[in-house]
C-alpha cells in the first residue's frame, strides 16, 4: 500500500468552509469540521501517514471583509 501525506492550506480552505457554513444558517459551526476524517478520504486508498494543516503569513488590511 501506498502511503500519503495530507497538506491543507489553512488560509484558502478556511474562508471557503466559512462561506459554505454560512449558507446553510448556522446548521454547522466551522468548529465541527473533521479534518481528519476529509483527509483520510483525499487519501484512499492509500495509508495516511500524516495530515499537517499550514497558514501563510497573517496581514491584516483595513476595511477587507475577509480579515473577519
Amino acid at each position: 500500500m501506498k502511503r500519503a501525506f495530507v497538506f491543507i492550506d489553512g488560509g484558502n480552505f478556511y474562508f471557503k468552509l466559512k462561506d459554505l457554513t454560512s449558507r446553510l444558517n448556522g446548521k454547522y459551526s466551522l468548529l465541527d469540521f473533521n479534518f481528519r476524517k476529509l483527509a483520510e478520504w483525499l487519501a484512499q486508498p492509500n495509508e495516511l501517514i500524516e495530515v499537517r494543516y499550514y497558514l501563510g503569513v497573517v496581514s491584516r488590511r483595513k476595511n477587507d471583509s475577509r480579515d473577519d
